[in-house]
């Protein structure tokens, strides 16, 4: 084990507080079920302080003990922080790959470029290669990167598991599964926008080629986890969410009309929903018809990628006629932002997040939150 890594996990195995962790799930888990608690979960996240370095991406993304080492300095927000803050932030890493994991399985190329996240290379071949994907059924879960997610996943757990604090804290969850519909954009780029008109059929094939991948591979990779909370709900991208999946829906409920939307990526969604429980999250700004499409019995929470597009009161007032909740809401703005929430008297039924620049401004900032 790196000595960086060794030093990082005895600091919190000798800090963390398994009372606080147990707090602050229950919390998340009550506030999902608009249950009454005395202020709603909120993670504040802020720049660890410099004698922890983050490992360039380049190295990590080849490297678990380098990933794991970034992971617990900065997943969404960081445990390290949390541990030493005791914010709401529900401690967690994942195998941090990036957003082509099932491209890569079709045998789509992910490459780095200027040590950010991967971008994924569409198949050279158009929706002649999907055709060749369709011949060829549903792909081995271990190609592409599916066998360094394993590997870096097991290399998680036998590492933590020297370490009992850690490892009943923080939680190892799924990797950036994306969505049906998101990952077909993966493969065709902009074309698909195209073949929904010129191919439909093929369209409609590959999508269900890919839920059907999705979820064998959801179920491929579940004894690589530790991501359960509750009864029906996991450590998942920074926060809690119900069901046992987040489905990426970018691409779709921005580029899609209600119609496309409807016929491309509900029914797809849908199959996944129905196989798992889940959750939706998206980015990008607000469609009146957005609610009518997502709102389903199996749907157990909701995640706005820019909440900053949306209109607060109307989204909680829509997801709260059937209890669902509203996840890290504000994760990119100020507490100032998240302030609008309390004074919409909205007391329950969302997990927060916020902003702030420093472990200074982050102690007040929770204790402000806390106080009411």
């Amino acid at each position: 084990m790196i000595d960086q890594l060794k030093r990082l996990l005895n600091y919190m195995e000798e800090n963390i507080d398994l009372k606080h962790v147990e707090m602050v799930e229950e919390l998340h888990l009550k506030s999902l079920k608009y249950e009454n608690v005395p202020y709603m979960p909120l993670t504040v996240i802020y720049p660890t302080d410099h004698s922890y370095e983050l490992f360039p991406y380049t190295e990590a993304f080849h490297d678990p003990e380098k990933m794991l080492y970034n992971e617990l300095i900065q997943s969404f927000s960081s445990s390290l922080n949390s541990i030493r803050l005791k914010d709401h932030f529900p401690m967690q890493i994942r195998s941090n790959h990036g957003i082509g994991i099932i491209s890569t399985l079709f045998g789509a190329n992910c490459r780095i470029v200027n040590d950010g996240m991967p971008w994924v290379d569409h198949l050279e071949d158009g929706i002649d290669g999907v055709k060749n994907l369709l011949e060829r059924g549903v792909p081995e879960f271990t190609s592409g990167l599916g066998r360094q997610v394993l590997d870096t996943h097991q290399f998680y757990m036998d590492t933590l598991k020297q370490f009992p604090k850690c490892y009943k804290a923080i939680h190892i969850t799924q990797p950036d599964l994306q969505g049906p519909f998101d990952i077909a954009h993966l493969l065709l780029g902009t074309e698909i926008f195209y073949e929904i008109y010129d191919s439909p059929e093929v369209v409609h094939d590959l999508l269900k080629l890919i839920t059907d991948t999705y979820i064998g591979y959801r179920r491929f990779i579940d004894p690589y986890l530790t991501d359960k909370a509750g009864e029906d709900a996991i450590y998942i991208h920074g926060g809690i969410y119900g069901g046992k999946v987040l489905i990426k829906d970018d691409t779709a409920m921005i580029n899609l009309s209600k119609e496309q939307y409807e016929e491309f990526a509900k029914t797809y969604n849908e199959k996944i929903i129905d196989e798992f429980t889940g959750s939706i999250h998206y980015c990008g700004p607000e469609r009146k018809w957005h609610h009518d499409v997502l709102v389903h019995p199996k749907v157990k929470s909701i995640q706005y990628g820019n909440p900053e597009m949306h209109d607060l009161e109307y989204d909680y007032k829509v997801w709260s006629e059937n209890k669902t909740p509203i996840v890290f809401w504000g994760w990119n703005q100020e507490y100032s932002f998240i302030e609008k929430v309390s004074g919409a008297g909205i007391k329950t039924g969302m997990t927060l997040a916020c902003q702030a620049e420093n472990h200074q401004e982050a102690v007040r900032i929770l204790k402000s939150h806390m106080e009411g």
